[in-house]
């Protein structure tokens, strides 16, 4: 009987966690699969010493529905070659069917176009926060604000996982540490971030990621490319 009673519960929270699931999945934006094999969570491409691996659906940073506003595609890059490579976001290119062209936007202007000069408000100061309960085995103390009440996370009154940070993050720092970075890779190097696309998963169905390095001197080498199917 109790079991019966239960059920239903049961359901409905099942049922309001699929619709905050597709309500996420929705303000997150379109998502890229690779389009030889939809399954993998990424691709690697490699030539003349270079190593290049397209991550194409791992932005978890602020804001979290960027993907509304810019395709993020986290790349790593790996220089094998006895010789310096350079990063610049111009020899990055992605391409639809329709031959619409996108290109990689540096993070600091990604930052000012979702946020402009704003500076985020600091949030006021709560330095106590439920539940809290009468506990006959608290301590007497008659210092104490909260006696004869205590908090979950007794002895230690401030420790809550509600509590603000004293200094919020800024808005835009996730955009800026976590992007990709011009500049040269060493020889045995590597280098990781998100290149940050010109809405490149808006309009079309095929989106075509490519990369042509070049040399610390400016002389391009060999060009790594592949697709991406864009599913809405």
């Amino acid at each position: 009987m109790k079991s019966s009673q239960n059920a239903p519960s049961l359901t409905l929270r099942i049922l309001w966690g699929a619709a905050l699931m597709a309500i996420l999945t929705a303000c997150a934006g379109p998502r890229l699969e690779v389009a030889a094999a939809p399954s993998q969570p990424s691709v690697t491409l490699a030539d003349a010493g270079i190593r290049l691996v397209i991550l194409p659906n791992t932005w978890k940073g602020h804001p979290s529905d960027l993907g509304q506003y810019y395709t993020p595609v986290e790349v790593r890059i790996e220089n094998d070659r006895s010789d310096e490579i350079q990063v610049r976001y111009g020899d990055f290119l992605a391409v639809d069917e329709a031959q619409n062209q996108y290109r990689a936007v540096a993070p600091a202007e990604v930052a000012r176009a979702l946020f402009g000069g704003r500076r985020p408000a600091r949030p006021p100061v709560r330095t106590v926060h439920g539940p809290w309960w009468p506990s006959p085995f608290w301590p007497y103390r008659p210092w104490s604000p909260w006696y004869p009440y205590y908090s979950p996370y007794y002895p230690s009154p401030y420790y809550d996982p509600y509590y603000p940070y004293a200094r919020p993050r800024a808005t835009g720092y996730d955009i800026l540490t976590l992007g990709l970075r011009e500049g040269r890779i060493l020889p045995g190097a590597r280098v990781q971030g998100f290149l940050y696309l010109q809405q490149a998963t808006q309009k079309g169905t095929l989106l075509t990621l490519s990369w042509t390095p070049v040399t610390a001197d400016g002389k391009p080498l060999a060009t790594l490319s592949t697709e991406f199917r864009i599913v809405r």
